[in-house]
């Protein structure tokens, strides 16, 4: 086959016609004319045009040698990953001074029973001027007493604890902590609780606590913007855990059996439940739980404290009916700071009904020193180690009503709680809801300023500082995002 000649074609008037290469015109024609002697039969080399089989075997050793050569398809990649060399330091099989490292924290990390836990994070919303931004501060820097600004938008700090070593005490490394504050005004809440990747998305829920912090001086505002917050919670989990779930993962489930699992022992502070017994509202159809750890933080405790006694207890019994319900801790704090944005506040929002009982010269400021005390620990107990981990300190609940309450999370019982006179059966939720309002009317001086307009409290007052230029740039930009939010709108 090798010493066949090779064949290509001519175009000739008549025709299309094949000739071995260097065979002339003249010898082609010669050719033709011979075969149409014989009747019209080609030539034995004219029977050549097409290839050999041993030129069709030499085609497909062309074929797999280039096939063998391209880069491993999507479909055939996993066959062939064990093949392939390793392209990384990292990767099964290697043995270098990378994976040595890796395997020495592994193993420290083992004797010091931490399962490799990622980074706390806090989330603190609540009303407007209720004291979030103090008890930042104060979480984060105790000494610290100046009156701070309110908050614009959302504010991070962070908090470090030091993680003793395995040998001697050592310090090796240092546990951190994300705090998120966000404002007060509930269209900006709005907006932001819709981003998962702000607000309890899928790297968040795994170690968040949620502070949702209610203004005592104003009381009116108290349950609508608990309730808020909760529903809030509830919303943002339930998306994330759909979307977590849609890619096969175990996590939704089992944050959901840990938030049970730390109620029905009542928060691991000695609770209602503690001692390793079964709480008696485990298998409650009243709890919700939202995957998450929330604590409900009633601040300016010293301006609430000269209200009438009747009507505290009724209150106290609705924050307490809806903190148990949704697996949610309850504190009360005040007595840090004056005015403001402060946890303290002099402002009597019934100053006609007021509990003339109260002695200002009583203990009152140590004990709320050591109510915040404890609930610092507390926290810093659920950011660093989680509600699954047993707390260290003595922490029983206390749920009178004349004074600070303190109640972890599982820490009450709704036999103890109740329900308001003549409601009905079924509907608690509303019964207190309904009470609550008759009990604390709306104060019109105040406004309702929790629910605010839909730009105030988000941002400056840029009128005061008027820059043609900026101004100018500033309004073609919310023209741009008003056209784009429209069209937006149109493709849903």
């Amino acid at each position: 086959d090798r010493h066949a000649p090779r064949w290509h074609r001519t175009h000739a008037r008549d025709g299309t016609s094949e000739r071995p290469i260097g065979q002339s015109r003249e010898a082609s024609k010669r050719t033709r004319t011979a075969d149409s002697s014989r009747g019209g039969r080609p030539d034995a080399r004219t029977r050549r045009l097409h290839p050999s089989p041993g030129r069709f075997e030499f085609f497909k050793k062309v074929i797999r040698s280039f096939m063998s050569s391209r880069p491993p398809s999507a479909r055939s990649g996993f066959a062939s990953a064990a093949s392939r060399a390793p392209s990384t330091p990292f990767d099964a099989g290697q043995k270098n001074v990378w994976t040595d490292v890796i395997d020495h924290n592994k193993s420290v990390a083992k004797q010091r029973g931490d399962s490799g836990r990622p980074d706390g994070v806090l989330f603190v919303v609540g009303s407007r001027g209720c004291g979030k931004t103090t008890l930042v501060n104060r979480l984060l820097y105790p000494d610290k007493t100046e009156v701070p600004k309110p908050t614009e938008g959302m504010e991070y700090n962070y908090a470090r604890r030091a993680q003793s070593g395995s040998v001697g005490g050592a310090v090796d490394r240092k546990d951190v902590a994300h705090v998120w504050e966000i404002a007060g005004s509930r269209h900006f809440a709005d907006e932001v609780t819709e981003q998962d990747n702000v607000f309890l998305g899928p790297r968040h829920v795994t170690t968040a606590v949620v502070a949702i912090c209610v203004d005592l001086a104003k009381p009116h505002e108290a349950m609508r913007t608990a309730e808020y917050w909760l529903g809030r919670v509830h919303a943002r989990c339930a998306k994330t855990f759909e979307r977590l779930a849609a890619r096969g993962s175990r996590l939704p489930e089992q944050l959901v059996r840990r938030s049970e699992r730390v109620f029905a022992n009542g928060g691991g502070g000695g609770g209602a439940a503690g001692g390793g017994v079964t709480h008696e509202d485990a298998d409650s159809p009243l709890v919700r739980h939202s995957g998450v750890t929330v604590l409900i933080v009633a601040t300016k405790h010293d301006a609430w404290r000269r209200t009438d006694p009747e009507r505290m207890k009724v209150l106290v019994r609705a924050l307490r009916f809806l903190a148990h319900t949704n697996a949610a801790g309850l504190f009360f704090l005040g007595g840090f700071g004056g005015g403001g944005d402060g946890l303290r506040s002099t402002d009597r929002s019934f100053p006609g009904d007021v509990n003339e009982n109260v002695d200002d010269a009583d203990e009152y400021p140590g004990e709320m020193r050591a109510q915040f005390n404890q609930f610092r620990a507390y926290l810093n107990h659920l950011m660093f180690a989680g509600a699954d981990r047993k707390f260290p300190g003595k922490f029983a609940p206390r749920l009178d009503h004349l004074r600070p309450v303190t109640c972890p999370v599982g820490g009450d019982r709704l036999s103890a709680i109740g329900v308001p006179k003549g409601a009905e059966t079924g509907e608690p939720l509303r019964a207190w809801r309904d009470v609550t309002s008759r009990m604390f009317p709306a104060n019109v001086r105040d406004g309702d300023g929790d629910e605010g307009s839909k730009v105030t409290g988000t941002a400056p007052d840029l009128s005061k500082f008027p820059e043609r230029e900026v101004d100018v740039a500033a309004k073609t930009a919310a023209a741009e995002l008003a056209a784009f939010r429209r069209s937006q709108a149109m493709l849903r």
